[in-house]
């Protein structure tokens, strides 16, 4: 199953083609939209630009999450997020904590692809990166 990361929730809201291309797929196959409460605060971060809440932001990141599974940092998600920051440690690399909560997750909740731009999924064990 694939997860909607934050790079291809804000592509859609901002109507790149590529972006509502996978979404668009995504619902003409039945397939489950889903994302994390990471990726909503992600999102969420982006409606308060000067510190300051922009509403149309705001109910625009509200509308889209409405559309999707919000699935929770629950003991089964952080366990597997500090699996996979100790492994890359040991490993010397390093990944955002924000990208390693998702990651957690997505696989704690039987994802094992995640749809992106970012690269930094990649260096994740177990986790597929589908870019757009």
């Amino acid at each position: 199953m694939r997860l909607l990361d934050t790079t291809l929730l804000v592509d859609f809201m901002r109507r790149k083609p590529e972006a509502r291309r996978v979404v668009r797929a995504m619902e003409e196959a039945g397939e489950r939209k889903a994302t994390t409460e990471v990726n909503a605060f992600e999102l969420a971060e982006g409606a308060f630009p000067e510190g300051r809440l922009d509403r149309a932001k705001f109910a625009h990141v509200q509308q889209m999450l409405g559309r999707l599974d919000v699935l929770v940092l629950d003991r089964a998600g952080a366990l597997r997020a500090a699996e996979i920051a100790a492994r890359l440690r040991s490993d010397g690399r390093s990944v955002g904590v924000l990208d390693i909560l998702v990651a957690g997750i997505a696989l704690a909740s039987g994802f094992d692809t995640i749809v992106t731009r970012d690269d930094d999924f990649r260096t994740i064990p177990g986790l597929r990166v589908e870019s757009y």
